[in-house]
């Protein structure tokens, strides 16, 4: 989990990780674009260090 104090991102977050160990990593990767565009953000948040794609 990140150190998000926003509640958006950790509620994004936590969706991306339950679509993720259901083996949906299309669900999970539509989260983590809406984790980190959602409108309470003014500037870009970087990707997670191991947030790419699933081989």
């Amino acid at each position: 989990m990140t150190k998000d104090t926003c509640p958006t991102c950790r509620h994004y977050q936590a969706l991306r990780e339950q679509a993720k160990r259901a083996g949906d990593y299309s669900k999970a990767t539509d989260y983590e674009v809406l984790r980190r565009r959602h409108p309470a953000h003014t500037v870009h948040i970087p990707r997670q260090p191991g947030g790419g794609r699933a081989a």
